[in-house]
């Protein structure tokens, strides 16, 4: 038997370093998945704006047939239900929203300080650098 490598044992300063890592890493996916869902909401909002507005210039055709799609299909709906279901849809997408930058504030500040917190952690520590760079991860 041979005595472990002082690589084999990682110091706690490269178990940290691991944490931090993640925790940047997670928060960072975090922010994108939340970016993605923001622009879909938003397009979702113009879209049904748009469309509503496109419903109320139909005051001049009286007997214009509207239709609601429903999966591949499409139901004859009230101009009325129609108008108030895009509405819905509108204030929902903008609460969730508002929600959601709400939710970025968070991310961000967590974002920024693991990445304060990688970079103090690196500052100085000469020891970690060379395990980081004897492992391969710098």
């Amino acid at each position: 038997m041979s005595a472990p490598d002082a690589l084999d044992l990682p110091s706690d300063g490269f178990k940290q370093f691991v944490e931090l890592q993640a925790k940047y890493a997670e928060s960072a996916s975090a922010m994108k998945s939340l970016r993605q869902r923001v622009q879909q909401r938003e397009h979702d909002r113009a879209r049904a704006t748009l469309t509503t507005r496109e419903l109320t210039a139909l005051d001049d055709c009286e007997g214009a047939r509207l239709f609601k799609p429903l999966g591949r299909s499409f139901v004859l709906e009230d101009k009325g239900a129609l108008v108030e279901a895009l509405e819905a849809t509108s204030a929902a997408a903008t609460e969730e929203i508002e929600k959601a930058m709400a939710r970025r504030e968070h991310l961000s500040k967590a974002l920024s300080d693991a990445e304060t917190n990688l970079r103090e952690l690196m500052n100085g520590n000469e020891a970690l650098a060379k395990e980081l760079q004897a492992r391969g991860v710098i």
